[in-house]
């Protein structure tokens, strides 16, 4: 069951990316002298566009701002798959799927692969712009082996926990338990 909501999962998320979600999710915006790239989302990228009041002085500080902004956008939009897609779970697949939400190495993935497209330093008006984005086919990758390796650890501790209770050892702590899964431990 759970390899098919790994697979759902999956599934679901690049429906979402390359579907007309994002954009009737996020639109775009035109602000008055902001550039022309500003809120737009080319298809092929997750983009978040930012600004900051300064000179070319601001430009790593509005760089920096806009990767915070691409990971929590990067975590909404999981966030919005599992929501609207699963649900009525048993323990262990919500527990799974808590565990994809819970990626401890996705702002390291989102700091790594992310581009900025465009950066614009408008001296008259003393601002700052600059727009990130990050190749929907490069996290949709990410995503496929995390999960694909999440559900090979899944299927371990399940089976080592099923060889400790068949040895009558039912406290026992299996060799294989990952953080991620230690929950499953009340599950069982």
């Amino acid at each position: 069951m759970l390899t098919i909501i790994a697979t759902a999962m999956v599934k679901t998320l690049t429906s979402y990316l390359f579907g007309s979600y994002l954009k009737a999710h996020y639109g775009s915006v035109e602000i008055d002298g902001a550039p022309s790239w500003y809120g737009q989302e080319p298809q092929e990228a997750i983009c978040v566009s930012t600004y900051k009041v300064g000179d070319i002085r601001m430009l790593e500080s509005t760089k920096t701002s806009a990767k915070i902004k691409l990971n929590k956008r990067v975590n909404h939009i999981i966030d919005i798959v599992i929501y609207q897609n699963f649900q009525n779970l048993q323990p262990d697949e919500e527990a799974f799927l808590n565990s994809i939400k819970k990626d401890r190495k996705l702002s390291l993935f989102v700091d790594a692969n992310t581009r900025f497209q465009n950066i614009k330093v408008d001296k008259d008006m003393k601002m700052v712009f600059v727009r990130s984005c990050l190749d929907k086919e490069a996290f949709i990758n990410y995503e496929k082996r995390r999960v694909k390796e999440l559900s090979k650890e899944l299927t371990y501790y399940k089976s080592d926990k099923a060889f400790d209770e068949l040895e009558g050892n039912s406290h026992k702590k299996s060799g294989r338990i990952d953080k991620a899964f230690g929950e499953l431990d009340e599950d069982f």
